[in-house]
């Protein structure tokens, strides 16, 4: 089930069933789920018929007797678990160890009196277990993944109309470009916007390039861009500004290599005749990335792509490696003698 299909949906205390799986990568998807499924409970009786366990600290077993116990005062029991890093391949030290088989034994009968939900975040299941095939089976999965660019344009306009604002047309294709169509960025921001706009009921351009700021990714996307367009000088200024900015050039490497990648993968799933929703599909990465590597893959060859993508290998071999400033070093990669200062290093 799509999150908004769930969103869209009338949940009663007589429809709302008693298993439920979230997951995905926009938690403010993932929030209003939970929200609304919370919802079915009266206000005045949450107080005694919530159970909130986190498995980073709590135990599983004190969330699944929370789940065995009949509602107090009322007709619904909700327990909500979340980060229950047993149904991942991700092993923490850090997280006490749960007794699966609780679990187990309660989904094979769960209590009709309580809804359980169960919030994966952006984790990914692990369909090898017996428990994850337990709970495929038994629970309603409820998608929060990415959404398309349109329908957040689409979700985005309706939310702001029913707060009496509106965009201008070039302001919210602005905002998408630097929230890069994330939902849960968008809707984070919007508040702040339509406190700029309470007068005019107008988010125009210009409050959206002031009041939305610029994302990390974002920045080294336009670095890379001026890399491969061989644009040294302004390359160079941008790193020196991101560098100033005391962000890690490690880390800016590693975001550089993965655009690089992924403009080299969107190149030979293309000729491939992959398209978008595929490609972002096949790659598992969000759609909007996909449209922005589908309009800059074209204009470059794939063996260009891979001798910049090496470059930026050995990059990060001499940062790691070298005593020498990071700045010199991006400068040398860019003039392209990075290559003589690995062999005689």
């Amino acid at each position: 089930m799509k999150a908004i299909e769930l969103l869209n949906a009338k949940l009663t205390n007589d429809n709302i069933k008693t298993v439920y799986l979230i997951n995905g990568y926009e938690a403010y998807l993932r929030s209003k789920v939970i929200e609304q499924l919370i919802g079915v409970i009266p206000s005045e009786q949450r107080s005694m018929n919530l159970g909130k366990f986190d498995l980073e600290s709590d135990l599983l077993a004190a969330a699944v007797n929370d789940a065995r116990s009949v509602p107090f005062f009322g007709e619904r029991r909700i327990t909500l678990i979340s980060h229950p890093l047993f149904l991942t391949a991700v092993k923490s030290k850090k997280v006490p160890e749960q007794n699966i088989a609780d679990l187990e034994n309660y989904l094979k009968q769960p209590e009709p009196t309580t809804t359980l939900i169960i919030d994966l975040g952006n984790q990914r299941m692990d369909a090898r277990k017996k428990i994850s095939k337990l709970l495929k089976k038994v629970s309603v999965i409820v998608d929060c993944s990415a959404l398309p660019e349109k329908k957040v344009q689409q979700l985005v306009t309706e939310q702001t109309k029913r707060n009496e604002f509106s965009f201008t047309e070039d302001a919210l294709e602005l905002l998408i470009k630097k929230t890069e169509a994330n939902y849960s960025t968008i809707m984070n921001e919007l508040p702040k916007l339509e406190l700029a706009a309470l007068q005019t009921k107008k988010i125009t351009q210009s409050m959206v390039a002031e009041l939305v700021p610029q994302t990390l990714e974002q920045n080294v996307f336009e670095l890379s861009n001026l890399v491969l367009a061989e644009k040294n000088e302004q390359a160079m200024n941008l790193y020196h500004d991101l560098l100033l900015q005391h962000e890690e050039p490690l880390k800016l490497n590693a975001i550089l290599i993965g655009q690089v990648r992924l403009l080299l993968q969107t190149l030979v799933l293309m000729k491939h005749g992959y398209a978008q929703g595929d490609i972002a599909s096949v790659l598992k990465v969000h759609p909007y990335r996909v449209k922005l590597a589908l309009q800059q893959a074209p204009h470059f060859s794939r063996t260009k792509l891979r001798e910049i993508y090496l470059n930026l290998i050995k990059f990060e071999e001499q940062l790691k490696t070298s005593q020498q400033d990071p700045e010199k070093l991006f400068q040398l990669l860019l003039l392209g003698y990075l290559d003589y200062v690995t062999k005689k290093d």
